[in-house]
């Protein structure tokens, strides 16, 4: 991330710890402005960025991020953030704008131009009006936060979608990626043990069985295949049991985000004052509820470090192990320097290395002088006295 004192920009990059993504370079810029970080994911050469241009036309500005981009300008880019300006005055704001494009516009566009980067939202909704900002001085909405992906990343958008703004004055923008070699693994699934003090669980569970049995229980069916299949069945009633539970705990909180997302599409259509009205007190009330989950979670969170932190336990071994490196091995290497990326080309080769590794080495010893051999091993070994012969 990178910021300033003034508290009036700053910008930053999250990546998941379980992305098989491998840092290589971390660019920042000291106004702030923008962050940029290059690595490898999925073991192709990738660059990100999260960018907040000014609001103000500023030459300095976009000539550093040329310069940065095209130091490195790897095949796949993924550049986004607010730039504060629309490309398309006819579609990207409301009301529509009859004038010339600014200096802003003029400079993102070429920006653009130059890198080989494309409107990720534009490209796939090409005649579609939807906006990201809505400005409550001017009452109107405009569309000036980007994710310009380059053209190989472009053929592996799966979704991309201007979102509701719930609790920030932009509406974020989310592109959704295929990996080049989409290979999915397996995911493991653990029950939560607190749900056994659960009366209404256990007496759920208990019910599951029991319809299970009545149903499976058959002279035909062995005892191994009626546990083994019964253990998938009450592993699918727990989840959906777990589901329910997790709806019914965000009833409200999703309520009133299908309330605030009737009320924008709403006010883009009619731009009317009580609806701005009712889309403020809902995202005030969501803000409030919010609000409690965090303070009760950081409550809880603090409880727990303050009853167990200097205990020896697992909370403890893992504070002192601190942060793991990726376990993931995204890409390999052959024998002959090929790349690979899919998992089963990955096992195959550590198979092989393995293999290669451990199997004897075949070889002639039938001419070894294993006499002689066994004369040095005498001469060197311990001798005494009543051994040694005239």
């Amino acid at each position: 991330y990178t910021s300033v004192l003034t508290m009036c920009r700053g910008v930053a990059i999250l990546i998941h710890k379980r992305l098989p993504f491998t840092l290589d370079k971390i660019v920042q810029d000291k106004e702030g402005r923008f962050v940029i970080i290059t690595g490898f994911l999925h073991g192709e050469q990738i660059l990100i960025g999260s960018v907040c241009a000014p609001n103000s036309y500023e030459s300095s500005f976009y000539s550093r991020l040329l310069a940065e981009i095209s130091a490195v300008c790897p095949p796949h880019v993924v550049l986004g953030g607010d730039f504060n300006c629309g490309l398309a005055p006819d579609l990207d704001y409301k009301p529509a704008k009859n004038f010339p494009l600014s200096k802003i516009s003029h400079a993102t566009a070429e920006l653009c131009s130059d890198l080989g980067l494309l409107d990720a939202w534009r490209v796939i909704n090409p005649q579609e009006k939807d906006f990201t900002f809505f400005s409550h001085p001017h009452h109107s909405f405009s569309r000036i936060d980007y994710i310009f992906v380059s053209r190989l990343t472009l053929d592996q958008i799966k979704t991309c979608s201007i979102n509701t703004c719930i609790l920030s004055d932009h509406s974020s923008v989310t592109v959704e990626l295929m990996p080049p070699h989409y290979d999915p693994q397996a995911r493991l699934w653990r029950m939560n043990p607190l749900l056994l003090s659960n009366p209404s669980f256990m007496s759920y569970l208990e019910a599951e069985w029991k319809l299970y049995i009545s149903k499976n229980d058959t002279p035909d069916t062995s005892a191994s295949t009626l546990w083994e299949a019964g253990k998938a069945f009450m592993r699918g009633s727990i989840i959906s049991y777990t589901a329910a539970r997790r709806k019914i705990a965000l009833s409200k909180q999703l309520d009133l985000e299908q309330q605030i997302q009737s009320l924008d599409r709403e006010l883009k259509t009619s731009l009317s004052t009580i609806v701005l009205k009712k889309l403020a007190a809902a995202r005030s009330a969501l803000d409030h509820l919010l609000t409690q989950k965090a303070e009760s979670a950081i409550f809880f969170a603090k409880h727990r470090l303050f009853t167990s932190g200097n205990k020896p336990g697992r909370l403890l071994a893992r504070l002192a192990r601190g942060q793991t490196g990726p376990t993931t091995i995204s890409s390999l290497k052959d024998s002959t320097g090929a790349q690979h990326v899919k998992t089963k080309s990955i096992c195959n080769i550590m198979k092989e290395f393995y293999q290669k590794l451990y199997t004897a080495e075949k070889g002639n010893f039938s001419n070894k002088p294993i006499r002689h051999l066994k004369k040095q091993q005498t001469l060197k070994s311990k001798t005494f006295g009543n051994q040694i012969r005239h």
